[in-house]
C-alpha cells in the first residue's frame, strides 16, 4: 500500500513516543523520526520531546529552511485519520528582505541612498565647473569674495584633490546606510542552526482546581434526576455557573453529608463527570433499602433540593503513563470509579495505556454505563477490552456467567509485571477473594490501606 493511503489514529501515533521508536505529525502527515534523531541538528532532545505528538506549530516556528521539508519526506510512513490533506508548509525563507515591517525600512534606505548620490554629484559637478571657469578666465569677472581669493589658482591635481575628498567623504556615509540596512533584516546570519523554542503550557482540564474544598462542606442544588437500572438513579447537581470546573483529580472522589433520622451521616462517591463537563456533578447512586444515605435520604430527593458536598479525597490521582496495562474488577456501582479512569483515559489522545475490564452483576439489567463502556470499546479498542459476568444471566447470554475466579483473571488480566496495575471496586466479598487470587497469580500482596504505588489497588 502506497504512504499515502496508509492513515494512523491520534493514538497510534502516541504509542510511538520513545528514544527509540519516535513519530510525530506535521501538518496532517505522520512522520518516523527515529533514525533522524542523531542526525537533528538541533539535538535529539528536541524531537523525543514531541515525540507521538502533533508538532506542526513547533515545526513551523523553528525557522527551518526550505529544504527541510524535503529531508522530511523521506521518512513519511502516513497521515493522520481525519487530519488535513497533504499540505506543503509556508518555509521561512532565510534570506535578506523577506520580513515585512510596520516600517518600510528598505524604502526609506533607498531614498536616503538616492538623497547621498544626488548630493555628491552636485559636489562633483560644482568643483568641475569651478576648474572649468578658473581655465576659461572667468573668475575674473566675479566679485573679489574672500573665499574666492583664497581658491584662486587652483590647479588640476587641487581640484582632483578635492573632489576625491569629497566622494570619499559620501562613499563612507553609504557604506554606513547599507551596512544598516543589511543588519536591518534577517539573513543565515541572524539565524542559529537551530532554535530550541520554548514548552508552551497547555492547560490540562482533567487537572486544574476548581469549586470542591477539601475541608469545607459546599451546597449544590439537584437539577435532574433519571432511573437508570433497578433502584439506581443518575443525579445531576449544578455548578454556580456553566463555566465552573469542579476540581477533582481523576481517581478520587467526594464526600456527601446529610442529616437522617436525627443522625449525621457522611459517605463517598465517585462522580462519572469530570473536569472537562464545566457546571456540573453527575453521580450514579444505587440504592439500598437498609441504607442510611442512599434509601434515606438521596434516593428521595427531589429537583431543586441541595446536596452538601466535600471533596476531593482518595489516594489515587491518575496521571497519563501511571502504568501501560491495567486489570479492573468492578462489581455493581463499583463501576464509577472506574469509568472516571477509562474516560480520562479514553478521551485522551495520547493515553495509550491498555485497560482490562471485568465487570460482574447479578443481572443484565444491573448493568450501569452499559451503552458508555460499550462506545468507549467500539470506538478505542487499543484502550479497552471489555468482559460482563452475571450471576442470573438471560436466555441466549454471551458473557461469562457466575463468580469471579482466578482462572477468569488470569484469561482476562494482564500478566503480573513491573508495567501492570490491578483496580478492584466492589461488594467487600468479591474484592477480598480477588485480592487472595490476585496474589496467587503473582502480584504483591496490598497494604490495609490502598496506595497509588501498589500493584493492587483498592478504591
Amino acid at each position: 500500500m502506497a504512504v499515502d493511503e496508509i492513515e494512523y489514529t491520534a493514538k497510534e501515533v502516541a504509542a510511538h513516543n520513545t528514544t527509540n521508536d519516535a513519530w510525530m505529525v506535521i501538518h496532517g502527515q505522520v512522520y518516523n523520526v527515529t533514525s533522524y534523531l542523531q542526525d537533528h541538528p538541533g539535538g535529539a532532545e528536541v524531537l523525543v520531546d514531541v515525540a507521538g505528538q502533533d508538532a506542526s506549530e513547533d515545526f513551523q516556528n523553528a525557522g527551518h529552511s526550505e529544504d527541510a521539508s524535503e529531508i522530511m519526506a523521506s521518512y513519511r510512513v502516513g497521515k493522520l485519520q481525519g487530519g488535513p490533506k497533504k499540505v506543503t508548509p509556508p518555509v521561512r525563507l532565510l534570506s535578506i528582505g523577506v520580513t515585512a515591517r510596520k516600517h518600510d525600512t528598505s524604502k526609506s534606505s533607498m531614498n536616503a541612498v538616492a538623497g547621498l548620490s544626488a548630493a555628491t554629484a552636485v559636489a562633483l559637478s560644482a568643483v568641475g565647473l569651478y576648474q572649468a571657469a578658473g581655465q576659461q578666465g572667468l573668475l575674473a569677472t566675479l566679485p573679489k569674495l574672500p573665499m574666492l581669493r583664497r581658491t584662486q589658482g587652483l590647479g588640476f591635481l587641487e581640484g582632483f584633490l578635492i573632489a576625491s575628498a569629497v566622494f570619499g567623504i559620501a562613499s563612507t556615509i553609504l557604506s554606513r546606510r547599507l551596512l544598516k540596512v543589511l543588519h536591518s533584516h534577517p539573513s543565515f546570519m541572524n539565524y542559529p542552526p537551530h532554535v530550541k523554542l520554548p514548552k508552551r503550557a497547555k492547560p490540562e482540564p482533567l487537572s486544574q482546581g476548581g469549586w470542591l474544598h477539601p475541608t469545607t462542606f459546599q451546597t449544590l442544588p439537584l437539577v435532574k434526576k433519571d432511573l437508570v437500572a433497578p433502584n439506581t438513579y443518575c443525579l445531576v447537581f449544578q455548578l454556580p455557573t456553566p463555566e465552573s470546573v469542579l476540581g477533582l483529580p481523576i481517581g478520587q472522589h467526594v464526600a456527601i453529608t446529610a442529616v437522617v433520622d436525627g443522625q449525621a451521616v457522611t459517605r463517598s462517591y465517585t462522580p462519572v463527570s469530570n473536569n472537562a463537563d464545566r457546571g456540573t456533578l453527575e453521580l450514579i447512586i444505587k440504592s439500598y433499602p437498609n441504607g442510611k444515605l442512599t434509601g434515606g435520604y438521596l434516593a428521595n430527593l427531589q429537583i431543586g433540593d441541595e446536596v452538601k458536598f466535600r471533596g476531593p479525597k482518595g489516594a489515587m490521582r491518575y496521571r497519563r503513563g501511571h502504568c501501560k496495562r491495567i486489570g479492573m474488577l468492578a462489581g455493581g456501582s463499583g463501576i464509577t470509579p472506574m469509568y472516571q479512569l477509562i474516560r480520562a483515559i479514553c478521551e485522551d489522545q495520547r493515553d495509550t495505556t491498555e485497560i482490562s475490564l471485568i465487570y460482574a452483576n447479578r443481572t443484565e439489567e444491573d448493568i450501569l454505563l452499559r451503552s458508555e463502556l460499550e462506545a468507549f470499546a467500539r470506538k478505542y479498542p487499543g484502550n479497552l477490552k471489555l468482559h460482563y459476568m452475571l450471576d442470573s444471566p438471560p436466555p441466549g447470554w454471551k458473557g461469562g456467567v457466575g463468580y469471579v475466579t482466578k482462572e477468569i483473571m488470569a484469561e482476562h488480566f494482564p500478566s503480573a509485571d513491573a508495567d501492570s496495575k490491578v483496580m478492584l471496586c466492589g461488594p467487600p466479598g468479591m474484592i477480598n477473594a480477588a485480592k487472595k487470587a490476585l496474589v496467587e497469580l503473582g502480584f504483591e500482596k496490598p497494604g490495609a490501606m490502598s496506595k497509588m504505588s501498589d500493584q493492587i489497588f483498592c478504591f
